[in-house]
C-alpha cells in the first residue's frame, strides 16, 4: 500500500503560517495556507509545497491559517475548500493585509485582485457532510469552536483517518459552541498547541469577564481612557457581548464604546450566518431581527474626529497584537498617561508589538516610520481564548480513540517539545513534535 506523505511547511514549532501537505501517489492538497504576523523578510509565508495541490482545506478565517491562501490559489489554480463564513472573513481580512503591508511598506504576496479571483475558486462546504477529493481520498469539516465558521478536517486516505483541529476550543463562548466532541476513530491526529504548557490554565470565562470589566471600572473611576486591542474577527464579538451584558446590567459604568476598524465588517458576517452561532444568539436574531452587536450602547466610528478622548470611554479596535490599522493611532494618544488602560486580549505572537508589551516592554516602535513612545498607560492582559488549554487538549485526545500518532503544531517551540513528551507520558501514545520542511510517512 502507497505510504501518505505528511510534510509540515509551517506552523511547525511556531505560531502562525499553518500549513501542511498531503500526498498520497499524485494527489497533493494543503491544510491551511497561513502567514506569521511576527516575522518579515520571506520567512512570514509558508514553503513551497513539492508538488502542486489540486485543492485547499481551510480552517478558519485567521491570518495565521488563511492569509497565504490568495498567493497559493494564484499560483497553483487550485481549489478553496471551507465553510461559507471562512470564505466571506478571509477575503475581509486578506484585504485588510494588504492594507497592512502598504502601511508598513512591505511587499504583498499577492495583489486585490488575487483576492477576488479565490471566489471563483471556492467549494462550499457545510459541517458533517463527507466530500470526495479524488484518488481515493475523502474529507469531512467537523466544528472546531474556535470563530464563526471554524472547522477541523478529517482525512480518510488509504483506510487510514487523519484529523487535523486547526485552532481548537473545548469550551462554549458567548457566540461559539464548543468543538465536535464525536470525532470518529483517528489513526493520525494533528493538533495544535497554542497553550499546551503544563501550567496554561485558562481561566472560566465568567473569571475572565469580571476581571475585564472590574479593571475598566478602576480606569474609568481614575477618570481613564480604555483602548481594547482584538481581532476583528472571534476576540471582538466576545468583547463586545461581554461589554454589553455588563452594561445592561449596571455593573459596568455608562461610557461611550466606540468600535472602530473592520469589526464592524466582520459583524455584519455574523448576523447573516447566524446559524453559525450559539442557540440563545441564533434565537435572538431569529426571532427579534436584531444582534446583540448592533446595540445602541456602541458607536461605530466612520470618522475618527467623533471619537472624544477629553472624557473617559473604552475604544475596541484592530490589530489584535498592535501590529497595525486603526489601534496604532488610538495606543499613540492613549499610551503616555497612566490613568489609560491598554487591554491585550488574544494570544500575541513572539517578536509583535502586542507581545513586546505583554512582556512588559514600556517603549515600542510604531508604524510606518518606527517612531519610540514609551508606554505610561496601565497594560493587562485578558484572556479571551478561544484556544484549548493543555487540559482541554488532554481531554480532546482521551475523547478520540485509536490513536496511532500525534502530530504537535502550531506552538511555540518548548511548548510543543513539552506537550508532545506529556503525551507519551500521559495518554501512551507516539507523539512528535516536527520542525518546518520535515516530512512524515504514515
Amino acid at each position: 500500500m502507497t505510504s501518505i506523505e505528511l510534510s509540515f511547511l509551517g506552523g511547525a514549532r511556531e505560531v502562525g503560517r499553518s500549513c501542511i501537505s498531503i500526498k498520497k501517489n499524485d494527489r497533493c492538497i494543503l491544510l491551511d495556507a497561513g502567514i506569521n504576523l511576527g516575522r518579515m523578510g520571506g520567512e512570514e509565508y509558508p514553503l513551497e509545497p513539492s508538488d502542486p495541490p489540486s485543492a485547499v482545506f481551510v480552517t478558519h478565517a485567521h491570518l495565521d491559517h488563511s492569509g497565504y491562501l490568495p498567493a497559493i490559489i494564484s499560483k497553483y489554480d487550485c481549489t478553496e475548500v471551507s465553510t461559507l463564513p471562512t470564505q466571506d472573513l478571509g477575503e475581509l481580512l486578506h484585504i485588510d493585509f494588504l492594507k497592512l503591508r502598504k502601511e508598513l511598506n512591505a511587499e504583498a504576496p499577492y495583489t486585490s485582485e488575487d483576492v477576488m479571483a479565490v471566489r471563483s475558486h471556492a467549494c462550499d462546504v457545510n459541517y458533517s457532510v463527507e466530500i470526495d477529493v479524488g484518488r481515493g481520498i475523502k474529507a469531512m469539516l467537523l466544528p472546531s469552536g474556535h470563530i464563526l465558521g471554524a472547522a477541523m478536517v478529517r482525512l480518510k486516505v488509504n483506510n487510514k483517518v487523519i484529523l487535523y483541529t486547526g485552532d481548537l476550543s473545548t469550551r462554549n463562548t458567548r457566540t461559539q459552541s464548543m468543538a465536535e466532541p464525536s470525532v470518529g476513530k483517528v489513526n493520525t491526529l494533528v493538533i495544535e498547541s497554542t497553550y499546551a504548557a503544563h501550567n496554561d490554565r485558562h481561566p472560566s470565562f465568567q473569571r475572565v469577564e469580571r476581571a475585564f470589566i472590574d479593571s475598566i471600572n478602576k480606569a474609568l473611576d481614575r477618570g481613564g481612557r480604555i483602548l481594547v486591542s482584538v481581532f476583528a474577527v472571534g476576540r471582538a464579538q466576545e468583547v463586545m457581548l461581554s461589554l454589553e451584558a455588563y452594561t445592561r446590567s449596571g455593573v459596568l459604568a455608562q461610557v461611550p464604546i466606540y468600535i472602530d476598524g473592520m469589526i464592524k465588517k466582520v459583524n455584519e458576517i455574523y448576523r447573516l450566518y447566524w446559524s453559525y452561532l450559539r442557540p440563545t444568539i441564533r434565537r435572538q436574531i431569529r426571532y427579534t431581527r436584531q444582534s446583540p452587536l448592533e446595540s445602541d450602547i456602541f458607536v461605530e466610528v466612520y470618522q475618527r474626529k467623533v471619537v472624544n478622548l477629553d472624557e473617559p470611554c473604552i475604544i475596541i479596535s484592530t490589530s489584535g497584537m498592535l501590529e497595525g490599522g486603526p489601534v496604532i493611532g488610538y495606543l499613540k494618544q492613549i499610551a503616555g498617561d497612566p490613568k489609560n488602560l491598554i487591554c491585550l486580549t488574544g494570544y500575541q505572537v513572539p517578536g509583535t508589538r502586542g507581545r513586546k508589551l505583554q512582556d512588559g516592554a514600556r517603549e515600542i516602535k510604531l508604524p510606518p516610520d518606527g517612531e519610540l513612545i514609551e508606554v505610561n498607560s496601565e497594560v493587562k492582559s485578558f484572556e479571551f481564548s478561544a484556544h484549548a488549554d493543555q487540559s482541554g487538549l488532554f481531554r480532546f485526545i482521551s475523547r478520540t480513540k485509536g490513536l496511532e500518532k500525534i502530530y504537535c503544531v502550531h506552538g511555540e517551540e518548548w511548548k510543543t517539545i513539552e506537550y508532545a513528551e506529556r503525551i507519551e507520558k500521559l495518554k501512551k501514545v507516539d507523539a512528535y513534535s516536527p520542525l518546518n520542511g520535515e516530512t512524515c510517512l504514515i
